[in-house]
């Protein structure tokens, strides 16, 4: 699981080849010819959109072959399409549980983006590159694993009946397949188109289909342009566009970079205002995202990134249970950037016209006793863009509490956050605090000086074990709780 106390992470940086993506109702301008360095942008292999299919291509590729395709799309689409943003089944903010299959080799796959039917061979081909069926499926549910601790979805391959392509899965009333077909067929051999997916719908909605004339098993970071295609891909399943210009700083950009790994920043906006964040549902105390039982004493530091906000029935509770009394430190902090997020056009050159996904929503942050109800502490402060803080938040006693993130405004889009803090959990007293001889309800250096300045006698005050002697008996007693009492 992804979320975790003290959850920290790591970015593999390095660069393969970029993949260009263009829009399919425009023409193909690009020079795909001229091998440029890994990295570069220039260097491309296009993937056309429609609103029903993305195709992506190699670099390399003939235009006249990428426009060609384009012009099938939008003919075998015809009638076919989908609203830009169409997610699957459910409100905005709920996940859902995608389930996806392989069917086997030999199943017919239709004419997708004009290059003719074909019979299925994914799995013997992608057995005979990565070595067994099991790698290259681990590749998959790596891909789904990085959506769904993303989402609140949940991902799971189930057996595939066989059934003829175009048959719904489980979330459009079907059975014995999974809403997520991946197939693969020869296309256009090596290079030119090396993948398609459809977006969200019933029938084929969500399926995806491989070049298997391409190799893939390149395992270069850890097979990260496999992942990366692919992950693309599978956003266009879960019902994202591409957006523009190219910076090489999103996944669903136009030209797909194995820069970093998997979802950036942008993407993660647009999966959480699909489909919630990692914990959702959790609106309500009931449903709450648990974070941990502690056991103190002693301070637990937290962290819980790209959490999301959505509007102002979005409220977001999380839990905690301590075996004693005790406090928390809680901040919200803002997660963002301000940059160029436009849909995609021809060009898909910059506009100068910026977004800043720090001004979103405005949060309100509270601390919730352990009736889930009654708020203890809670701050509005800052404003969009500005982070909200709670520091010392008294826990009167053992119990499961509660923090409470929700919007002030209401506007729709996602609000991406970091939860941080530290729940700290008191000392226990020592039985009557035998050894707090001044009453200062610590057992300290102070203390130790009192007994010392008995020592010898039988003074009632430091006579701890009543034996009628202060020795290192009474000694041994002190030391033994030094540093405790602690109201």
């Amino acid at each position: 699981m992804k979320r975790q106390l003290a959850l920290s992470f790591f970015a593999i940086t390095g660069t393969i080849a970029g993949i260009a993506i263009t829009n399919s109702s425009a023409p193909i301008t690009a020079d795909m010819s001229e091998a440029l360095p890994a990295g570069d942008v220039s260097q491309l292999a296009h993937c056309v959109e429609s609103d029903f299919v993305s195709t992506i291509f190699a670099p390399g590729t003939d235009p006249k072959v990428v426009e060609r395709v384009s012009r099938a799309i939008e003919n075998l689409n015809a009638g076919q399409r989908f609203q830009p943003g169409n997610r699957w089944p459910g409100a905005d903010n709920t996940p859902v549980t995608i389930t996806y299959s392989f069917p086997a080799d030999g199943i017919n796959i239709p004419n997708g983006v004009g290059e003719g039917a074909g019979p299925n061979n994914l799995n013997s081909t992608l057995t005979g590159q990565f070595g067994s069926s099991s790698t290259w499926k681990n590749k998959f549910a790596q891909i789904f694993q990085a959506w769904e601790d993303i989402t609140g979805n949940v991902y799971i391959e189930v057996s595939d009946d066989g059934a003829a392509m175009g048959s719904s899965g489980p979330l459009h009333g079907g059975s014995g397949r999974g809403d997520i077909r991946i197939t693969g067929k020869s296309i256009d051999g090596n290079f030119g188109i090396l993948a398609y997916n459809s977006f969200p719908g019933s029938g084929s909605g969500g399926d995806m289909v491989i070049d298997t004339d391409e190799f893939w098993a390149n395992s270069s970071q850890d097979f990260r342009f496999f992942r990366n295609t692919l992950s693309h891909e599978h956003g266009h399943g879960m019902g994202l566009f591409h957006v523009c210009p190219i910076t090489q700083t999103k996944l669903m950009e136009p030209f797909l970079t194995t820069a970093f790994d998997g979802p950036q920043h942008d993407d993660i906006r647009g999966a959480t205002h699909h489909y919630g964040d990692f914990y959702e549902p959790n609106n309500n105390a009931a449903s709450a995202g648990f974070l941990a039982s502690l056991t103190g004493p002693g301070s637990f530091p937290f962290v819980l990134d790209d959490m999301a906000l959505r509007d102002d029935a979005d409220e977001d509770f999380y839990s905690f249970t301590i075996d004693g009394a005790g406090s928390v430190d809680v901040e919200v902090r803002i997660v963002g950037a301000v940059y160029e997020n436009n849909p995609q056009d021809q060009a898909c050159a910059p506009t100068g016209s910026t977004f800043d996904s720090t001004a979103r929503i405005d949060p309100d942050l509270a601390v919730l006793d352990t009736d889930g109800v009654t708020v203890l502490a809670s701050v509005d402060a800052n404003g969009l863009s500005g982070n909200e803080s709670l520091t010392g938040v008294v826990l009167p006693a053992a119990g499961t509490y509660f923090m409470r993130v929700r919007p002030v405004n209401s506007p729709g889009v996602a609000q991406i956050y970091d939860l941080a803090g530290t729940v700290t959990i008191d000392a226990i007293m020592s039985v009557d605090c035998i050894a707090d001889l001044n009453d200062d309800d610590i057992v300290d250096t102070a203390d130790l000086g009192i007994l010392i300045g008995v020592f010898g006698t039988n003074s009632p005050l430091a006579d701890l074990n009543d034996d009628n002697i202060v020795d290192t008996a009474d000694l041994g007693i002190l030391i033994g709780v030094f540093g405790t009492c602690t109201e």
